[in-house]
């Protein structure tokens, strides 16, 4: 099988070889320096985990390296082989790291910035101070295929090279697609199956575990570290800075920082033309680059990268291809239902018709506002169902409740299970997804990826099994690939696929949300105002995929529109709400037709006419 690299990546891979082959020829001395800026680096990418993918910044990370490299030392100390003091390093680092997560579970942002820097006080002020944990006058001996500096320097860029698989399976597993909806979109993470309290304190152990490999790294280059060893709050800023300066989510970046703001003032101290002012000049020289870096490319070396690496990719692609038409046979409208898990709804009329979804005498209170005030309604199978209302009147506060982000007495059941008291969660699971009406995706990602991110509940393996790439995981990430594809394809937007949803126009990232919701396979698919931003051609062809929706892939819609003429066309039956409480119900024509719904929801000009506008 043949091989085929996009350009940027062979450039990349043709660079680091080239760096690697030169760095071999260095001497001991700075194959040695090379080494504590790998460990500073393989830190950094460790912050970085919690920077880029769920948007927590933290001051404890030298902490963090100070507990790895004593915990190597003090087991190593102890008679442990060499390996045991690492994998320690890493479970203790990850442990404390957790810890020190604990309050994410509450707050976040700047506040959760200050409950790390307690913990680096902690650590310095208290921790470090003890004997017992900083194994004074104990050491770890390296074993014999790392005495020499070159082996040592190969291992560190093994070490190195395995944290960059472990970053890379992060990105393209359950994982690390939960911590992006923990990032962005937090408040509705769950609608994706994804548990925003776990995943934050999984993210806070991965991110130990990274920087505990650091740490035991430092302990096999030292020997031994004393309490003075500069495990500081100044070191935890330094590993902020080269995230930063390397650009948030770039390993490439990252390196490349770690290099420039560790690497580099060493190197130059040990010119002899400069080395007898380089106590001065090195420190003003790299606070200057740092400034001049930030303010120069805010995105970072990162941000360069992959500028300049979009741009050798559309060079190699030529210009891009207009979508292809999306075929209405039979035969491929059963080949694209098989795909994403669906069947065509001339099968699905053999089960009893019955409802989906039911809701029963349904409330939502928000202190003295009743938001929704005892609305029951139901949802049969293969319908298209309208929920219409003005602004205020309690449909979107609706899907809410369905999907558990709203307080909710009464009664709703999805296929007779209740789902009152049941996490929201779970809900996507049992076959109910939905879109928002002001984006729930996440802007900052490719389309592709976000329909993954909505597959979320559909991974159903471990943080473990899936960053090893063990089991099925591998076959399950190609099939849930495959479904994005297919729902990119169903809705034209296959040559999207890679382009960032926060570049497209408001009216096509809708689409995609739409696509979204439907790679995650539901049963019913609930849409809030999802021809907001179209223009009338588009909301044409938009009813057009809602009625494919139901008659190819046998889904159950239930649609909040202020647009009537697609409300007209598309539902078999719709309900209207005002102030919370349902005032009509039935098929569009008539209920389009009823004075009070003329009054509250098509407007006075369509009463004084009579009728509700065309």
């Amino acid at each position: 099988m043949r091989l085929s690299l996009p350009p940027s990546r062979t450039a990349g891979l043709v660079a680091i070889g080239g760096v690697g082959l030169y760095s071999l020829t260095l001497d001991n001395v700075k194959l040695s320096i090379l080494v504590g800026v790998i460990a500073t680096a393989i830190a950094a990418l460790g912050l970085d985990v919690l920077v880029a993918r769920t948007g927590e910044l933290s001051l404890a990370h030298a902490a963090f390296l100070g507990v790895g490299a004593f915990t190597a030392i003090n087991v190593g100390g102890q008679g442990g082989p060499w390996y045991l003091a690492i994998l320690a390093a890493v479970a203790a680092t990850a442990a404390a790291a957790t810890v020190a997560g604990l309050p994410s579970l509450r707050i976040r942002g700047l506040q959760i910035a200050i409950t790390t820097l307690a913990f680096q006080e902690f650590a310095e002020k208290f921790l470090f101070s003890r004997q017992d944990v900083t194994a004074a006058g104990e050491s770890l001996t390296r074993p014999g295929f790392l005495r020499s500096d070159i082996r040592l320097y190969l291992f560190a860029v093994g070490c190195l090279a395995v944290v960059l698989v472990l970053r890379h399976r992060l990105a393209v597993t359950r994982p690390g697609r939960a911590f992006l909806a923990v990032r962005d979109v937090e408040a509705r993470a769950q609608s994706f199956g994804v548990d925003p309290g776990p995943s934050k304190l999984l993210a806070y152990a991965i991110s130990g575990a990274i920087v505990g490999l650091a740490g035991g790294l430092l302990a096999l280059k030292e020997g031994s570290i004393s309490a003075k060893d500069p495990f500081e709050l100044l070191q935890s800023l330094e590993l902020v800075a080269i995230v930063v300066v390397g650009g948030a989510g770039s390993a490439s970046g990252i390196v490349a920082a770690s290099v420039a703001i560790t690497g580099f003032p060493q190197f130059f101290s040990r010119i002899p033309l400069v080395h007898l002012r380089a106590d001065r000049v090195v420190p003003i020289a790299s606070a200057a680059l740092l400034v001049a870096a930030i303010v120069g490319q805010p995105e970072g070396v990162g941000g360069v990268l992959r500028l300049l690496g979009r741009q050798l990719d559309r060079r190699s692609r030529g210009p891009r291809p207009p979508p292809r038409p999306l075929p209405t046979d039979p035969v491929a409208a059963a080949h694209r239902a098989a795909a994403l898990g669906r069947v065509p709804r001339g099968l699905s009329l053999r089960l009893p018709v019955r409802a989906l979804l039911e809701a029963d005498d349904v409330s939502v209170q928000y202190g003295g506002v009743a938001a929704l005030s005892h609305v029951s309604l139901e949802v049969r199978r293969g319908e298209i169902v309208g929920l219409i209302g003005a602004n205020g009147a309690g449909k979107s506060t609706f899907f809410n409740a369905v999907s558990g982000l709203a307080p909710v007495t009464g009664s709703i059941r999805f296929r007779g299970v209740e789902l009152v008291g049941s996490p929201p969660s779970r809900r996507s699971a049992l076959g109910a997804a939905r879109t928002f009406q002001d984006m729930g995706l996440v802007r900052a990602e490719t389309v592709k990826e976000n329909l993954l991110l909505a597959q979320t509940w559909l991974a159903r393996y471990g943080p473990l099994v899936g960053l090893l790439g063990l089991g099925s995981t591998l076959r399950l990430e190609r099939d849930l690939r495959r479904r994005a594809d297919m729902a990119l394809e169903l809705f034209g937007l296959d040559h999207l696929a890679g382009e960032r949803l926060g570049d497209l126009p408001y009216g096509t990232m809708r689409i995609v949300e739409i696509a979204a919701a439907v790679a995650a396979g539901p049963d019913v698919l609930m849409l809030d105002e999802a021809s907001a931003g179209l223009g009338p051609e588009e909301s044409h062809a938009l009813a057009d995929r809602f009625l494919a929706l139901r008659d190819e892939l046998g889904l159950t819609l239930m649609v909040i529109e202020h647009h009537v003429p697609l409300i007209a066309r598309v539902c078999d039956y719709t309900y209207c709400l005002e102030s919370g409480a349902l005032i009509a119900e039935g098929p569009p024509a008539e209920v389009t037709a009823q004075p009070e719904v003329i009054a509250s929801f098509l407007g006075r000009a369509a009463a004084a006419r009579g009728g509700a506008p065309s």
